[in-house]
């Protein structure tokens, strides 16, 4: 029977509290403590980590913002990365590989793929906390985990990745502007770049309305090697509608998911 999303967010709510309170709670105490499953509890941590709020670690979870607020309007953008995640979803084919790199946005299309024989290769440690489809298969570059972000990084990921052709990507970024695609973190530029210039098909820039017109210090590519950019309605209509123009490039606008996935 489906709970209502009145329901999941009364109890992430309580579980972000519970947390607040002891600092550090494990996934057996919070099922004891709620009566659920251990996967519902690990849904519902990944939301908060999702958040920048908790850091999963040790079988639990430990606070990072000592006083987050669980009933700020802060859910709004989790509810736009939803739209571009499930928009990017019906770009996905039975039988394809697909690249995802350490986006949450690129990650979330696991929650939306259904019935579709795919295989996902992606150097994102977050993912081991999902629970996708049974006919979803997902594959880890190794290599270093880069924490908090639990992102993969180094030698070993590249050298998985470049034995791997993909038929499409889905990829993520730190800030997009009018001329790169950029992130903060360096450790990550080398891997997003094999991941684009490894995917024979559509390569699709996910990018919600936050990073729009950011600008950060490792620019990974330039929008030739972009097929389609999925954003949201609230982005900077101006830089999408220069992008369009100068780069040819195809955009989808998505509304926000107001239900619980």
């Amino acid at each position: 029977m489906k709970v209502s999303k009145s329901i999941v967010d009364k109890r992430r709510e309580n579980i972000m509290k519970a947390i607040q309170e002891n600092s550090f709670m494990k996934v057996e105490d919070l099922v004891k403590l709620f009566d659920v499953s251990p996967v519902t509890v690990r849904r519902d941590l990944q939301y908060w980590e999702d958040k920048g709020a908790i850091e999963r670690k040790y079988g639990g979870a430990s606070l990072l913002q000592a006083f987050f607020d669980v009933d700020e309007a802060s859910f709004e953008r989790t509810r736009y990365m939803k739209g571009i995640a499930k928009r990017a979803s019906l770009y996905v084919d039975d039988g394809d590989v697909i690249f995802i790199n350490s986006s949450m946005t690129a990650l979330m299309l696991i929650n939306y793929l259904k019935d579709k024989n795919v295989t996902i290769i992606t150097n994102n440690a977050r993912a081991i906390n999902y629970d996708p489809d049974p006919k979803v298969n997902i594959i880890f570059t190794g290599g270093e985990v880069r924490f908090p972000k639990r992102s993969i990084t180094g030698d070993v990921a590249l050298a998985t990745l470049n034995n791997i052709t993909a038929d499409k990507c889905f990829i993520g970024c730190s800030g997009m502007n009018k001329n790169f695609v950029s992130t903060g973190y360096v450790q990550e530029t080398m891997i997003n770049r094999s991941m684009i210039q490894r995917t024979k098909g559509e390569r699709f820039l996910l990018c919600d309305h936050t990073k729009v017109g950011l600008s950060f210090s490792f620019a990974y590519s330039n929008y030739d090697d972009i097929s389609r950019i999925i954003t949201d309605v609230k982005a900077d209509e101006e830089i999408i509608d220069y992008l369009k123009d100068n780069f040819k490039i195809k955009v989808d606008r998505v509304e926000p998911i107001t239900k619980s996935i």
